[in-house]
């Protein structure tokens, strides 16, 4: 209603201008007398009146709609009355729709198609990976092959994480929710990880009840909970000896706690550890970190349920908590 208003007070200030200016020329001429100005007042009074009436609920449904915010795309296919602004506004919104449509299609063919590369490609890297493990074999006890040994060990990981990251956006396609022990999936992590834990002569301790089980996805969930300890197994070299692998258990939830006595993260990092390609000031001092391991853990557990804390202090270590639901 404001904006019918607005739009046609110019114009009935306009028409009364004329109206006036008209009667006054005619009453100082002698044409008519005062009594037939006000009937001619009031007639034309009413006349635009009906029009103004005419027009605002011939066009009550676009302005009402220019006058409320659009939330969703189907809000914009709507009635707007007989009116030809109402048809002509109408049709301009769903060609707009028909465009956001395609358009939107047109993305998604482009993202589903890289999204396929993406995955071709990492599983066509690996296949190589697999050949230089076992001609490696060859060489086991030489200095060359630990060395070998630990860049394909990164390689295989950048590739992993390359290949989670890329699957994010179609999680919901890739996921099976079902009962998963913790202690077989740390204890697979633990022996998979073990040159890692030698190398940076860090000592697992698992301390979780062997029958302690969760509702989750087994293959997302060991992702994230490998990410967490490689991150407090680099990050504890030269400061900790122990990565404490432990749990707490209520009524509502199980607390799976990754504990690490590495640097620490400071004040002004912590809140942002879990944004994508934030690397802080530990990344910097220490290299090889890509900020999207931590990023992809909070994006996995947000999309399975699960809650994920961070607390840390400075030169004193780190505790990662995953919060299950019960």
């Amino acid at each position: 209603m404001k904006l019918f208003i607005r739009e046609y007070k110019g114009y009935v200030f306009v028409y009364y201008l004329g109206l006036v200016i008209t009667l006054f020329y005619c009453n100082m001429m002698k044409y008519i007398n005062f009594s037939e100005t006000i009937y001619i007042l009031l007639f034309n009074t009413f006349i635009i009146s009906c029009f103004i009436i005419y027009k605002y609920l011939n066009s009550k449904k676009i302005y009402n709609f220019f006058g409320k915010k659009i939330n969703t795309l189907d809000e914009s296919f709507v009635d707007l009355g007989r009116s030809d602004l109402g048809k002509n506004v109408s049709l301009i919104l769903e060609n707009q729709y028909e465009l956001y449509i395609n358009s939107l299609q047109e993305q998604r063919k482009k993202h589903d198609e890289h999204l396929t590369f993406i995955n071709h490609w990492i599983h066509q890297m690996k296949t190589p990976l697999s050949v230089i493990n076992l001609q490696l074999q060859d060489y086991e006890g030489e200095e060359i092959q630990s060395e070998i040994m630990q860049e394909v060990d990164k390689l295989d990981k950048g590739l992993n994480m390359a290949m989670y990251f890329a699957r994010l956006d179609e999680f919901e396609k890739d996921f099976v929710i079902e009962r998963v022990n913790l202690y077989d999936e740390i204890m697979e992590i633990v022996n998979e990880e073990k040159r890692l834990f030698i190398k940076n002569k860090i000592m697992p301790k698992v301390n979780l009840n062997k029958d302690i089980e969760v509702h989750t996805d087994k293959k997302w969930i060991k992702f994230v909970i490998k990410q967490i300890i490689i991150n407090g197994v680099k990050y504890s070299k030269g400061y900790g000896k122990y990565i404490t692998i432990d749990y707490e258990e209520n009524e509502k939830y199980i607390s799976l706690d990754i504990i690490d006595e590495g640097v620490g993260i400071c004040k002004k990092d912590i809140k942002r550890v879990f944004d994508l390609f934030f690397t802080g000031e530990n990344g910097r001092k220490y290299g090889e970190s890509t900020g999207m391991g931590l990023y992809i853990a909070k994006t996995v557990c947000d999309n399975l349920g699960h809650n994920i804390e961070i607390k840390s202090q400075e030169k004193k270590g780190t505790k990662v908590s995953i919060l299950f639901n019960k």
